[in-house]
């Protein structure tokens, strides 16, 4: 994924939410389910 976009992040925070929990939910989970570094988050 070249260039993240917001509502793709969003959903996936969403979804990974409703997967892992508020205490799974870590920008390093949310940065593997979409392929990309942390820092790309940012």
């Amino acid at each position: 994924m070249n260039k993240l976009q917001r509502e793709a992040v969003i959903r996936t925070a969403l979804e990974l939410l409703n997967d892992v929990g508020m205490e799974g939910l870590t920008t390093r989970r949310l940065a593997e389910r979409l392929g990309v570094q942390q820092p790309a988050l940012y």
